[in-house]
This record gives C-alpha cells, sequence and structure tokens, in this order.
C-alpha cells in the first residue's frame, strides 16, 4: 500500500484512543464509586458525558473538516483529547473529573470526524475500503483492550493512569501524524460569520437531549416514562427547529441538502437500524453468561472471542469493498446478522456457554462484513465540499443506534417474568431490526451510483 499505509495508520491510531477510552473507565467504576463517595448512577457520567460530548459539537465539527483542512482539525483534536486526558489524570474531584472528560469527547469528536472523511481525501477510490477496513478494527482493538488495560491498571496502579496513559500515546501520534499526513485542501480558514450559532445551539441540544434520554432510560423508568418521554420531545422540537434554520441559513453548519436525497435519508436509517442487534445484544450478552454462573474474568475471556475472529474479517471486507459493490457486502452482512440473532434465540434455552460462543463468533463474521462496507457505502455520498457533514452523519447515526439498541432490547428483556423468554424475544427483535433494514437498502434505496 505504500505511501497510503503512513497516512492510515496514523488516523488509524486515533480511532483506536477514542474507544479504546471510551471502554477502559468501565472496569473502574467501583473505584469511582469508592474514590468520591458517590452512587453508582451518577459514577455513570464518567462514561457517559465523554460520549455526550463527543456527539453533541459533531456536526460543527463536520463543518470544520468541510471548510479547513483535514490535516489541522485533526491535530487539534488530538491535542485537545491528550489535554484533556491530562487533566482527567489530575482531577481532584468529581466535578472536576467530568468537566475534563467533556473535554477528551469534543478532542475525539474532531478526531473521529476529520479520520473518517480523510479516507475520502487521502487514499485513491480503489483504497478507500481498505482504509476503512484498517479503521474499524483499530476501533474493534480498542475496545477489546481498554477493559483488559482498565483491569490491569486498577489492580497495579492508581486509577490515575487509567488517563495518564494518553498522554504518551498522543504525544507520539501528534509527531507521527504531524511527519506523515500531507497538507491537502481546506479554505484554511473560517469565520466566526460563516458559523450558523442557531444551527449549532439547535443541533447541540437535540443530540444531547436525544443521547442523555436513552442514556437514563433504566434509571427513569422506561422510554414510556413521562420524564423521558418529555426530554426525547424536546429533542425532537429542537431537530425541526435545526433542520428549519439550516435550510434557511446563508452558511449552514452542515450540508442539509444531503437529507433532501432520499436514498442517503434511507442508508442512514438503515444503519441505524442495523446495528440495533450489535449494540443491544452486546450490553445483554454479559447478563447471559453471569446468569450461566460465569465469574467477570471468565465472561471476560469469553466476549473476546468476538474481537479475535472481527478484526481478520473486518480487514478482509474493507478490502473486499473495493472490489465489490458495498451494497452487496452489505446486504449479505444484514442477512447474517439476521439468522445469528434467530439462532441465538432458538439455542440460549438450551445451550448455555455454548450458545453464547456460537453467537459472538457468527455475529463477528457477520458485523465484520458489516462496519467497513456500510461505512464505504455511506461515504461514497460525499463530494470534496460535504466530506466532513457525511462523516458527521455516519458518526451520530453510530452513537444514536449504540444508545437506541441498549434501550429497546434491555426493554424487551424486562417486559418478561422468565429471564431466558425475555433473552429469546431481545434478541428476536434485534434480528427483526436486521431484516428491517436489508428491506429498505434492498427494495427501497434507488442510488445507482457505480460502487454501490
Amino acid at each position: 500500500m505504500g505511501q497510503y499505509s503512513f497516512i492510515v495508520y496514523a488516523f488509524a491510531l486515533s480511532i483506536f484512543l477514542v474507544r479504546f477510552d471510551g471502554y477502559i473507565v468501565n472496569l473502574a467504576m467501583p473505584t469511582f464509586v469508592s474514590r468520591f463517595n458517590i452512587p453508582i448512577g451518577q459514577a455513570s457520567w464518567i462514561s457517559v458525558s465523554y460520549v455526550l460530548s463527543q456527539v453533541s459539537a459533531i456536526m460543527l465539527f463536520g463543518k470544520f473538516c468541510d471548510r479547513l483542512e483535514l490535516k489541522k482539525v485533526f491535530l487539534i483534536g488530538l491535542i485537545i483529547f491528550t489535554a484533556g486526558s491530562f487533566f482527567c489524570g489530575i482531577s481532584a474531584g468529581f466535578a472536576l473529573l467530568i468537566v475534563s472528560r467533556c473535554i477528551q469527547g469534543l478532542g475525539g469528536s474532531m478526531m473521529l470526524v476529520s479520520a473518517y472523511a480523510a479516507m475520502m481525501q487521502y487514499l485513491p477510490r480503489e483504497k478507500v475500503g481498505w482504509g476503512l477496513g484498517i479503521m474499524t478494527v483499530s476501533a474493534a482493538l480498542g475496545v477489546l483492550l481498554g477493559p483488559v488495560a482498565g483491569g490491569l491498571i486498577i489492580n497495579y496502579f492508581d486509577w490515575r493512569w487509567i488517563f495518564l496513559i494518553n498522554i504518551p500515546i498522543g504525544l507520539l501520534g501528534l509527531i507521527y501524524s504531524q511527519k506523515v499526513i500531507p497538507r491537502i485542501g481546506g479554505a484554511g480558514k473560517i469565520s466566526y460569520k460563516e458559523i450558523d450559532a442557531g444551527g449549532f445551539i439547535f443541533s447541540t441540544a437535540a443530540l444531547f437531549l436525544l443521547l442523555y434520554s436513552l442514556n437514563i432510560c433504566k434509571e427513569r423508568g422506561g422510554i414510556l416514562s413521562p420524564y423521558v418521554l418529555v426530554c426525547i420531545s424536546l429533542s425532537m422540537v429542537f431537530f425541526i427547529a435545526f433542520y428549519i434554520t439550516e435550510k434557511r441559513t446563508k452558511h449552514p453548519l452542515i450540508d442539509i441538502k444531503l437529507l433532501n436525497n432520499r436514498d442517503f435519508a434511507l442508508v442512514i436509517l438503515s444503519t441505524v437500524a442495523g446495528f440495533i442487534l450489535f449494540f443491544g445484544g452486546s450490553f445483554l450478552v454479559p447478563f447471559y453468561l453471569t446468569e450461566k454462573g460465569l465469574r467477570p474474568n471468565q465472561i471476560g475471556l469469553i466476549l473476546t472471542v468476538f474481537s479475535l475472529v472481527y478484526m481478520p474479517v473486518g480487514l478482509f471486507s474493507g478490502t473486499l469493498s473495493d472490489k465489490i459493490a458495498p451494497r452487496k457486502i452489505v446486504l449479505l452482512a444484514l442477512f447474517l446478522a439476521a439468522i445469528t440473532g434467530f439462532i441465538f434465540s432458538g439455542l440460549l434455552g438450551h445451550h448455555g456457554v455454548y450458545a453464547a460462543v456460537i453467537y459472538l463468533v457468527m455475529l463477528a463474521v457477520s458485523y465484520g462484513f458489516f462496519f467497513s462496507p456500510i461505512n464505504h457505502y455511506i461515504m461514497n455520498f460525499a463530494d470534496a465540499g460535504n466530506r466532513g457533514s457525511v462523516s458527521a452523519f455516519y458518526n451520530v447515526s453510530l452513537n444514536v443506534s449504540m444508545a437506541l439498541g441498549v434501550v429497546l432490547l434491555e426493554t424487551v428483556y424486562s417486559e418478561f417474568d422468565i429471564s431466558t423468554r425475555g433473552f429469546q424475544a431481545a434478541f428476536f427483535t434485534g434480528s427483526v431490526f436486521c431484516l428491517a433494514a436489508l428491506f429498505v437498502l434492498g427494495f427501497l434505496v434507488r442510488d445507482k451510483k457505480s460502487l454501490i
């Protein structure tokens, strides 16, 4: 791959860092509860604040990527992320830690949007799928190693090293990225007059309220509780206000015309639906294994099966999407994912832990063929002037489906008094969403682009 490899590895490192830091805190939650003398619900904001800040400003950073030099946006994001990690590590109190996590999230958001947009700018068309495959594998590696590193640090070092470990990695990433990423494109500057303040406020409020309401569903009594419904309703109001503002303003925050493209809107919708099983199922599997009598370390070992299978499949599917229409691969992946959920739903009542291992292997294959090609598929809608906007839409859909998948499948599971039936219904529901996404992409999307 020559020179392109060094560029892709620079961006892949950033994706690894963002995902790694999202998961490294999970095993440290009991430590945070003890250290700051707070309830576990409050401690969860150490994780939630990172995600919310990451998503809330993503539309603004999409604008930056469309107007500024991508390298500059990426490096500034890496600097902010590394600085946020430092402030997290020296935080003396819970409030300061939350603020520092928000800083981390903002830097991570800039890195995510610019990294995916960069694949379309820096790579020739025939290498984009390969580059996106590297990116998704680095994300999977971050998800795999995050909890492992978190557990080791909590056992042998001070909790602050959960965040301080990012500093040397971030600094090395800065030096490496500065050296290997070329300066290409962008207006070079952006005036404050070109930033749609109203659109930024509306989009931030809409995304924050939507993700917030989905994240607090469980502790507030479910998605139909009055508090959650009010938050979701307000989110929808802000989304409508954002759409109207973007259509009227001279300098929109994001290329809102993308949503006027019926095919693009349907692809984004099907992406959200297609990930429901993945994220919701990933949330429920540890509970299922706990009911089967496994200890946390045994559960962690079994869950690594997914990443070990996923990584080679993800690399292969990324390269494959450069040779075969990404849409065809995505359709196959959704079909396999639906079958995976249906099989697990049927097996879990009789085969215990073995059913979970079979499910994780099949899920890794299914989503290994889904992640890179769906990203490639979506980014094919981008042109030179809206790569940041398309990347922002993709990252928003990913985070919304993450929260929505957990809420929906957990809600279905909770409706049953017998846990086995709850698990069966939840995974069956996730498979139905995969079939719905398959139908939309297979029969409703009409885009005729050669690579789609």
